[in-house]
């Protein structure tokens, strides 16, 4: 199911360009999740490095792996920067942790307020244990690719 709200989808009409092209996956189940992401755009957008080019709709879809969980909503953002790769991470951990998110958690894909996923960035290929550019297995996960098929037009 795909949902529409404020900012989701969005284009920007007049994209700024920069350096760097960014593509993240996000995802919420605690809380008030909508609330959230709207939250988290607006955030985004007021951060002087970060300039959102587009999000696709909030696509809201059961929970893999641990499944005894609320539904996850989901959406993908598009954005151009001029941070490198390391300065990208930390923001991402800042922005989960300011959302209510701890790193710390009971079991693996346990439930969470916010969860940021950076699936490109900037045409880089990192492999290292908990660490993988391209995200390592984002082409398996519906969660990424219904979101991104929409923003990239190939969701006919």
């Amino acid at each position: 199911m795909n949902l529409s709200m404020k900012y989701f989808p969005y284009i920007q009409r007049y994209p700024k360009y920069a350096k760097n092209i960014a593509i993240l996956g996000i995802g919420s189940n605690l809380g008030n999740c909508l609330q959230i992401l709207h939250n988290l755009f607006i955030t985004l957008t007021n951060h002087r490095k970060i300039h959102i080019y587009s999000t696709s709709y909030i696509y809201k879809n059961v929970a893999f792996g641990y499944t005894k969980q609320p539904d996850f909503y989901n959406t993908s953002i598009i954005l151009t920067t001029n941070m490198c790769v390391r300065s990208m991470f930390a923001l991402i951990f800042y922005l989960e942790r300011k959302f209510g998110r701890s790193r710390v958690r009971s079991f693996k894909n346990a439930p969470r307020s916010l969860d940021i996923d950076l699936i490109y960035f900037a045409n880089m290929r990192i492999c290292f244990k908990h660490l993988h550019l391209p995200h390592q297995d984002f082409h398996n996960r519906k969660s990424v690719l219904l979101p991104l098929r929409f923003q990239l037009g190939l969701n006919k």
